[in-house]
This record gives structure tokens, sequence and C-alpha cells, in this order.
């Protein structure tokens, strides 16, 4: 026997992530497809999962048999999209159309149903099953059973094909190798409890392995043990993954990663061991599975769970601290001796010696805070400012000088200012002038090394009793330029302040338009050599004030953040910034726009930064950044890069939302399918789309992002985080949706999803109907203007038919009767004074009819016809009665402007009554004034000048009258006195 090797090193980092969607589920396997998703078999069914989602193999079958809800304990995908599914109620095949099919079992009369193994043997031609207590049999991928039944009674805890053709049966207490046809080559007996696993070298040789040893497998049962990295009895079995570098082991405990030792007799030695991220139960069953991208997958058939590793380069980690107990960070330093000083919430100061980067972190017993202080400092410069060449440093409350010999903290005072604790938010040095700045709640203070004492700032000039230009401002950062300005975060924004004037500039929502951003709420600073000032936001994400001075957002979480405060800021080589957030740490470029989330999967303790808790080791350029579990040492150069395995975007499935209930339920593509044709329109408002990035480490940080081909000029909007993209109210018209994702470390998917798109209208909202609703309300309105017509014509005719009859024959008849009573009064045949009135009374009824006929007759509904009347009545009137009767026109320049008759009718006969009333009314021999205005709505004033020999309105009849027809009219009819006379005025309203 060899001597035993060295014990495998502790892995550098624990990446462990727990699955959140596998969880709740007790897995009993999981294998990967060729497009990255997961199936995996549960002690109550099979599932898919996509990183996010969980859905039943049963909701994705489309025909054939249901799947039964019994333990699964193999899975096997084919390249054709098949999968094997081996249960404990028997063998299924679901196809890539969605068909599920039973299969005849390896022993139909077997005493169990129950498969132990399905395993694709080398070639790929055939299929090997176990059946439980009965044997085992290869079948044809059509499903078919071939061969002869190999016999085994024992339990099965692996079925193994070899590359070499032969076939590896594997249980408790002993190993058997059988030939392709089924005949056994080989039997290697171990303790009862233990497993002897198979593994070949690079020369094509069998080993055997079990959990603390390697056996090379010799002829007749013989086993030599050729390397141990474990004495512990008694050797049990162990799950293992096989690859060309060497085997991973999975113990109770911890994953073991071997490797084979060049040279032309090659063996295996402990390449690591990673511990497991839980502790495992008594009984344990423990399962370590690969997927295609690289990653392990760690679960205990009997318990709930499931975590994943992704085997790469450790570039973070995370410092042990006191006991191993986690501890919560705020500020870390490099000493003058070159040890690290840490200091800690509730831990108190620790340090970490010059030598060991990663070494765990220690308590410094002698390095204590002031009473009455929380136990954490807030700042430290490492410089010999202070004291006694001590360095200034600051507690959440007050302001301190350290010494470095002792490791004992003395508060320093405040010159001029009550003793208050001022609660120090930020404590830096300008590099330019070596004068410290303080930033705290009751505003901006510096170090006067002369009086060894804390000064609030003053502008020069200002008077000593004029309280200080920042006094009760909180000041959360504080930034020198090295060329007399000072960038101060504030609650309300960023302001730079001139020190050698006190003039200040405002950056914030309330500021200019060129200094207006979202920078309310800035927590921290970063001044770049380019002169460009970044400023990470309590609320807004990242934003950057450039040397011009103008503001912009530069990185929120619709670009990709894990969340929205920002809460350190610190630069490496390449141009990056790493952010501290509260949900990870962001490597972000600004000259490519490209960033990266890394968390605990990566080696964080925990996805919390603390606040201004990061900075650079000067001694090899290494992050240190601090979160709420503990201190972190990054190495970016050590960042690993792209995956050999691109992520891939896929649609998994859909929803359409339709008026039909069960149209709206859930379709979920397959491997044999394409993508599917969308379609929205009166019955499908709504189409969800679900997708998913595969081969990514953290599912949940991966990035989406869409657009419409055809719409919003093409442009790229962000789903963020969210796997789920939501098509409605889009105009109708056809469309290309493209769909692209990119990791949380930024590696964009090797595909891009492109699906037309139909949007169709209702049936009201479509052009042809549009066109038809056009013609039809155009004939409708041209056959309503017909009939008007034609009704205005009958009328017209009827009106015209009447002046006619009314001229004729009561005209005639009149003109006969006042010609005959004119001829009696000549001759003076009868009384005198009654053939007077009879004249009178028969040119009054013959001058009635004409004004009758004159308002129904058709071919006078003009303007002009309306003046014409109105001045033949004066001329009657004026010659009748002596008086003077003007008229005042202000008439359009078409005076043949249509009028309608009522307008016309109504109007005339106000005019007539209102003249009448003025000659009566009016003081004799003064001149009666009428003007008419068509502007285009008609006006009609009658005004009479002098005194009045009465009060018109008064006989009653008359005023009413002409108020009832300006009512008929819509106008307004006002009555009454005015300077120098009495005056009627008829307007027409709008």
């Amino acid at each position: 026997m060899l001597p035993l090797l060295g014990r495998a090193q502790p892995a550098p980092a624990n990446g462990w992530q727990p699955d959140a969607g596998l969880g709740g589920l007790m897995l009993r396997t999981l294998v990967s497809t060729a497009e990255g998703l997961l199936w995996v078999g549960t002690d109550d069914g099979v599932y898919r999962y996509d990183g996010t989602r969980l859905v039943a193999l049963n909701a994705l079958r489309r025909d054939g048999a249901v799947l039964p809800a019994v333990p699964c304990n193999h899975l096997l995908p084919l390249p054709q999209g098949q999968l094997w599914l081996g249960t404990e109620a028997g063998l299924y095949r679901f196809g890539p159309t969605g068909r599920l099919e039973p299969l005849p079992l390896p022993a139909p009369d077997g005493s169990s149903h129950a498969i132990e193994a399905v395993v694709l043997a080398p070639g790929g031609r055939q299929v090997w099953v176990a059946q439980a207590h009965s044997g085992l049999r290869a079948y044809t991928l059509a499903g078919q059973p071939i061969g002869p039944l190999v016999k085994n009674s024992d339990e099965l805890q692996e079925t193994w094909p070899a590359p070499d053709g032969s076939l590896w049966l594997v249980s408790h207490g002993v190993t058997r190798q059988l030939s392709a046809g089924g005949q056994e080559l080989g039997r290697w007996h171990t303790a009862p409890q233990a497993c002897l696993r198979p593994a070949y070298d690079p020369r094509g040789q069998p080993w055997l392995l079990s959990t603390a040893a390697a056996y090379r497998a010799g002829p007749g049962g013989r086993l030599d043990e050729q390397s141990r990295w474990d004495e512990s009895p008694p050797e049990q079995g162990a799950a293992m993954v096989r690859n060309a570098a060497g085997p991973t082991v999975l113990l109770q405990r911890q994953v073991l990663q071997l490797e084979w030792t060049p040279g032309p007799a090659p063996r295996l030695r402990a390449r690591f061991a990673l511990p497991l991220p839980f502790r495992p139960p008594a009984a344990w069953r423990g399962q370590l599975q690969p997927d295609h991208a690289g990653h392990w997958w760690v679960f205990d058939m009997g318990t709930h769970g499931c975590w994943q590793w992704a085997a790469a380069a450790a570039f973070i980690h995370a410092l042990p601290g006191p006991d191993g107990a986690p501890y919560s960070v705020r500020a870390s330093v490099r000493l003058p001796d070159g040890r690290l000083l840490v200091s800690s919430y509730g831990k108190g100061i620790l340090t970490q010696a010059a030598d060991s980067p990663l070494a765990p972190l220690r308590r410094w017993k002698t390095a204590t805070l002031p009473a009455g202080n929380a136990p954490v400092l807030m700042g430290l410069v490492p410089a010999p400012l202070g004291p006694g060449g001590s360095w200034l440093a600051a507690g959440v409350f007050p302001l301190l000088q350290f010494n470095l010999r002792t490791g004992a903290f003395n508060r320093l005072p405040m010159a001029g200012q009550p003793q208050l604790e001022p609660g120090v938010r930020a404590l830096v040095r300008d590099a330019a002038t070596h004068r410290v700045w303080a930033g705290t709640p009751l505003g901006l203070l510096y170090y006067d090394a002369a009086s060894r004492a804390y000064r609030p700032y003053r502008a020069p000039g200002q008077p000593a009793t004029a309280p200080p230009p920042l006094a009760g401002r909180l000041i959360e950062a504080v930034c020198p330029d090295g060329q007399g300005h000072l960038w101060l975060a504030t609650p309300e924004g960023v302001e730079r302040l001139t020190l050698a004037t006190g003039h200040r500039e405002s950056f914030g929502p309330q500021a200019p338009a060129a200094r207006r951003v979202a920078v309310d709420g800035a927590r921290c600073l970063y001044l770049a050599p380019d002169g460009r000032l970044w400023v990470g936001t309590h609320a807004h994400g990242l934003a950057v004030i450039d040397p011009d001075g103008r503001g912009r957002m530069a990185l929120s979480q619709h670009q990709g953040l894990p969340n929205a405060p920002v809460v350190t800021i610190t630069p490496s080589a390449g141009g990056y910034l790493w952010l501290g957030t509260y949900q990870g740490l962001v490597r972000y470029q600004p000259a490519s726009g490209r960033l990266a989330v890394f968390t605990t999967a990566h080696g964080l303790a925990s996805n919390e930064c603390n606040s201004q808790a990061a900075s650079v080791d000067p001694r090899d350029g290494s992050l240190l950044v601090g979160g709420v579990a503990g201190l972190h040492r990054v190495y970016p150069d050590r960042v690993p890069g792209t995956s050999a395995v691109p992520p891939r975007l896929l649609l998994t499935g859909y929803t359409t939302l339709a008026t039909a209930a069960e149209a709206s339920r859930p379709y979920y593509l397959l491997a044999a399918d394409s993508l599917p044709a969308l379609q929205l329109g009166p019955g499908l408002p709504l189409v969800d789309l679900q997708l998913a990035l595969t081969n990514s480490l953290d599912p949940g940080q991966a990035r989406y992002a869409y657009r419409l081909r055809g719409w919003l000029a093409d442009r790229w909007l962000g789903l963020g985080t969210t796997p789920q993209l939501r098509l409605q109210g889009l105009p109708p018209g056809n469309y290309t949706v493209e769909i692209r994702a990119e990791s949380g470390q930024g590696v964009r998917a090797a595909n891009i999803l492109r699906l037309p798109l139909t949007v169709t209208a209702e049936w009201w909202n479509r052009p042809l109907t549009w066109v038809l609703a056009a013609v039809a309300a155009s004939a409708a309105v041209y056959g309503w203007q017909r009939a008007r017509l034609r009704q205005l014509r009958r009328e017209n005719d009827l009106r015209a038919r009447l002046a006619a009859d009314l001229h004729d024959e009561v005209g005639s008849l009149l003109t006969r009767v006042t010609m005959q009573a004119e001829l009696l009064h000549a001759l003076e045949q009868g009384p005198p004074a009654r053939l007077a009135t009879l004249v009178e009374d028969s040119r009054a009824a013959a001058s009635t009819v004409r004004d009758i006929i004159w308002s129904v007759d058709a071919g006078v509904d003009t303007l002009a016809a309306l003046v014409d009347r109105m001045r033949d009545h004066l001329d009657a009137t004026a010659r009748a009665t002596g008086r003077e009767l003007l008229l005042d026109e202000n008439l359009p320049t078409g005076p043949e402007q249509p009028l309608p008759p009522t307008l016309r009718q109504h109007t005339y006969l106000i005019f007539k009554e209102a003249v009448t009333n003025a000659l009566k009314y009016s003081e004799p021999g003064t001149p009666i004034r009428v003007s008419l205005g068509c502007t285009p709505l008609l006006e009609l004033r009658i005004r009479s000048t002098g005194a009045g020999t009465g009060a018109p309105g008064r006989a009653g009849q008359g005023l009413r009258n002409m108020r009832h027809r300006a009512a008929l009219l819509r106008a307004e009819l006002t009555v009454g006195p005015v300077p120098g006379g009495w005056q009627v005025r008829l307007r027409q309203r709008p």
C-alpha cells in the first residue's frame, strides 16, 4: 500500500447558492438538456425547471398517459428530445411533441415495478434500464426491450456505462462489470455498507473509488489500494461525477475534487475540498449532479432543498471573523506595520496579519473606543496629523485621535461649539492641502492642527458671530477635488463648495436645467481622474456630473442594477467601477455600459454592502468591501471570463387573455415546437411571454430587453430582471418582436428571439369599416339634404301659391272696395265722415294684405328684400306724417344674402311696431333714426330723439308682441330710455 496522500486544502471560497425554485421539493434526480433546461424527479412526480418556473410534466403533456404522482428515481434526456422516466410505478417515455407513453418493464413479472436506473449506452444506440429486485435489460431508442434479462437481486446504487462499452453495476458491498451483451467480466467486494464506484484513468485503466481511498481493480476481484485521502473508517458510499481531469466525489460534509497525476502511471490525488453549505442529516443520501454549463447541483434525497455551485476560480474571498461568526464592517485601513485594521459593529476593532491577506480576522484587545460611543469607526485618516503623530479617526459620534502603538482612542474637542456629539458620516483628507474634513449632521467641520480641535467651516472674511454657511446641514460624504473645491453629498442633492469664497453650486431635482439630476439622497461620491464625479444615491441608482457641470443618470434598475441604493463606489483597473448595493456587488464599465452582478453565488457572505465601507488595498490593489456579514477581499483581475457554454434565451411558454375562459390557459412550448406567430385582436387583447435564460449561475439576476420592429423607432425597452413580456394596447399592424437577454455578469445570450406579431382592430376600428361608415354617413347626409330640399321646395311652392292667391283674389277685391269708396267720397254720395273712414280702412286693409303677401312670399327671403321693404315703409310713413325717418345700413357686400323667412318676417313686424310707437310717443317734429346691421348677426335699432310724450310699453300689447317675436327668434330685445331719447334694440344671439 502506498503512503497516504495529504489532506485536500479547503477551497478558496464557498460559493454555494441555494435555489429558491427547488427549495420546496424533495429531489431524487436532476438532469439538464442541451437547451439548458432542467428536469427534476421528486417524491411526487417530474417537473421542468427553467431557473425561474417549475412546470409539472402533466401540464406539459399533450397526449398519451397521465404520469402518476409517484416518486421518480431516474431521468434520461436523449439528443432527439426524448425524456425517459424511471419511476416507482414503471418506465415512461416523454416525446418531444408532448406524448407520454408507458414502456414495457424489463421483467414484467417482477416483484416490483420500481425503476432503479436508466442510462444511455456508449454510442447512443441503446438504453439500459434496471428494475428493482429483478435485473436490467437493454432497450432500443424506440422503447422496445432487446436482449436477455440480466439478473440482479441487489439494490443498485449506480449503473454506469463505461467508455469501453462495458456496464458497471454498483451495489452496497459489491461492484460488478458486465460486457455489452450482459456477461459478467468481474466482481469486487468491499465493506457491507461501502460502495466502490468505477473511474477510468487517462490510459483507460479502471479504478474503484470509495469515500476515503482509490483502488486499482485487479483480476479475480483483487483490490490494490493506490491512494488514500481519509483515514476515518468506515468507508461509505459516495456520489461521483466523472470527467477527464479527475473524478469529483460527494462526501457527507464536503465535495472532494480529485485529479490524475501526469506520467505513464497516473494516480489520483486530492485537488481541493469544498465544504457543503448545509449540515447533512444522519441518514445521508446525497446526490451530486452536473449540468451542461459546468455547474454542480447538490441535494439530499431525504430532505428539501437544492444548492448550486459554479466550478470557477474564486475572485471574492469572505474573510472569516472571530470565532467564525458573522460580523458587520464599516471601515478598513492598512497600518504602517502592514497589518489590516478593520472596524466592525459589535465585534470591535479587528486586525489581520500583514503576510496573510486571506487569514481570519482577530480582535485587537487593547484597541477600544471611548465609552458611550457606538462601537464602530466611521472613518480613519492614514496619516500622522493628530497630537503626537496620532491618526485622526471618527466614531459614530465623537471625533477621535488614534494611537497606533497602543491602540488607544481619545476624544478631540469642537472649538466654539457646545459639546454635542456631531454624528460623523465621513472623514477625508484633502491631499492637496492636507486638511482633514468631516461631514456631520451639524454641517461641515475641519481639523485645526494649531488648536488640536475641529472647527465649523467659515468662508474667508465671514464674521465670527455669523452662523457657519452649512450649519445644521446633513453631509453624508465629502470629496475634495484638489483644486480648492469640495463636493458634498446631502439628502437634497450634491453641492460644489468653493473654499476660498464660500460659493456653492447645487445639483439636484430643484437645480437649474443644466444641473438638474436626480441625486437627492446622495450617499457616496467618487471623483474620477477624468474629472467626472460619480454619485451613488439612495433611491435612483448611479448618477454622474460631467466636467462641464451637467448632471445625468448613468445606471438604474432599468439598466440592470439589482436594486436602487448605491452605497459604495470603488475604481479598479480597466476603467471599471465597483458598486456596493443592498443586493450584491456590481462591476460597471462606463465606456461600454456593461455591468456584472456578483452575489453570494460568487463568494459574498451576504449580498448587502455597508455604506462607504469599500476601499482599495494599497498593498496589492485588491478591493476591500464591507458588508453586514463580514469583510470581502475582491481581486478584480481574477474575475473569470466568458463561460465555454454561453447563456441561451428560451421562450418556455405564453399565456393569452381571451374572451373565452378556456382559451386563456398557459401554453408551454416543448423541444419540437417552433416559435409561435403571435396575434392580438378583439378576441385576444393580451399575451404574456414567459422567458428563461439558461446556462446561467443566477437566473434571478438575468436582464431582459425587447423591441418591436415598426414601433417606437425600433427602440430597445428594458424589462429589468423580470422574465416576462406582456404585449397589449398596440396599434393595428404587423410587427416583429425581438427579445434579448444577458446574465447577471453581463454575458449576452447566444441568441435573440424573433416572433412575428399581428395586431388586428375591432370591426368598428378597421379601415374598411371607417370607409363604409363614411360612405353610409355621406349617403345619409345626402338623403337628408335631398329630403330637406324637397320639403323646402314644397313649402316655397305653397307660400308662392298662397301669396299669389292672396294677391289675385283678396288683393283685387280690396282694391275694388277701396276704389269704390274713393269714388263715392269724390261724388259725395253718402255721409262724408263715414266715407273718409271707409277709405282709410280700405287702404289699411290693402296695406296689411300686402304685408302678409310679402311675409309668405318665398321669393323675397333675402336681406335685400327686407331692406327694400323697410325703406318702402319708412317712405310711406314719412309722406303720411311729415316726419323725418332715416335708415342707416351696415350690410355685407352681398345684399342677396339668404335670410330665413321666420327671421325676415318677425324682424320686419318688430320694426313696424317700433316705428309706430316712436311716431306715437316721441316729441312731434323730431326725427326717428333706424339702423340695420348684419355682421354677420342681425341687429336692428329704432331711436327717437327729443323728449317723449308718453311711455312706450304702458300700452302693453305692442311691447308684449315685440318681446314674444324676439323670443321666437331667440334674440335679445331691449326697450328703454337712452341719453336724448328712447331706443328699441333687437340683436340676434350667436
